[in-house]
């Protein structure tokens, strides 16, 4: 639902794009006309009008293109950068540290049992805690950190530190998660060590290193600790 109206909304945006250049474009044919008009005296008067109306539109152009390209890279749902957006800054990151050195660490995020969330409190309930959880990982994060979503209920952070770090970083976005106030957690199954149903999550951690050819690789080996951590019992950090 959520990506069907962020659709419609860039398919209206993209309309509305293409309208103001038309208009720019024929405010344009009417400076030529003016030019052309040398002896009018009133062309100085025309021409400042018209180039007020050419400003006002080229600002709203540029505030529609924005919103186009914001629209274009966040998810619709939670806000958070998309999954392609995702994949193009992990290649641009790991560029870079290739390039010039530098530290590079992934986290994979995933929430436990959240079909059984889901089916329990219906769908339009699950959406709202993915939104919940983006939140708080955006509120977690340091500002040259990147938060994305990465499909259903799968979130990732790409972070500029080394392993150690970053796990800091994973274990505190599930220690905030842990002891965030989500309606309908009490009925979560029991995990080890719990007395009542919570909600939770589990985190997968790896860094990327000099063997490393490709930033496939940087998420294969933190999606292979996101399952090590789902297996030892959820609601931890592996790395």
């Amino acid at each position: 639902m959520a990506g069907g109206k962020v659709e419609q909304s860039r398919v209206e945006l993209e309309k509305e794009l293409s309208l103001a250049r038309e208009e720019i474009r024929i405010l344009k044919d009417q400076f030529d006309s003016i030019f052309s008009e040398q002896g009018d005296r009133n062309a100085a008067e025309i021409l400042r009008e018209a180039a007020f109306q050419q400003a006002v539109l080229i600002a709203e152009l540029r505030e529609k293109e924005g919103v186009l390209k914001k629209l274009v890279i966040t998810d619709g749902l939670t806000g958070l950068y998309n999954h392609r957006h995702f994949q193009r800054r992990l290649r641009e990151e790991f560029d870079r540290i290739k390039r010039y050195s530098g530290e590079l660490s992934l986290i994979m995020i995933d929430i436990d049992n959240f079909k059984n969330y889901n089916d329990t409190h219906g769908h339009p309930a699950g959406d709202k805690v993915l939104s919940m959880v983006a939140k708080i990982l955006l509120a977690n994060t340091r500002h040259s950190d990147i938060v994305a979503r990465y499909g259903g209920e799968e979130f990732v952070a790409l972070c500029h530190g080394g392993i150690e770090d970053t796990a800091g970083v994973a274990e505190r976005f599930r220690r905030e998660i842990e002891k965030a106030e989500i309606p309908g957690q009490e009925q979560q199954p029991l995990l080890a060590g719990q007395t009542e149903g919570c909600l939770t999550i589990c985190l997968g951690v790896a860094a990327c290193d000099a063997s490393m050819g490709e930033p496939g690789v940087l998420v294969e080996r933190a999606d292979e600790k996101l399952y090590q951590a789902k297996r030892e019992g959820r609601n931890r950090v592996v790395y």
